[in-house]
């Protein structure tokens, strides 16, 4: 009868390796997480200043009055 010594099954990581297969696990855990969460953020951002550029523009509308127009009006309007 002999006795096998040898393991059938390959040896597992070691301990530096885990840790570091852990780290980096939870690296790219924690960016995809942060990239969701920022991500509607950015996209509200340019969102609104695309609405910012596009917008139309209120018309000026300014009143020109002369020195001898019959109806007073603008700056300094009571004071003739």
């Amino acid at each position: 009868m002999s006795i096998n010594a040898f393991s059938s099954r390959p040896a597992g990581k070691s301990v530096g390796a885990a840790g570091v297969g852990l780290i980096v696990t939870l690296a790219i855990f924690v960016v995809v997480f942060v990239a969701f969460l920022i991500a509607p953020l950015i996209l509200l951002a340019v969102a609104f200043l695309a609405y910012l550029v596009m917008r139309p523009r209120p018309a000026r509308t300014e009143v020109v009055q002369s020195a001898d127009s019959p109806t007073p009006g603008g700056f300094g309007a009571g004071t003739r």
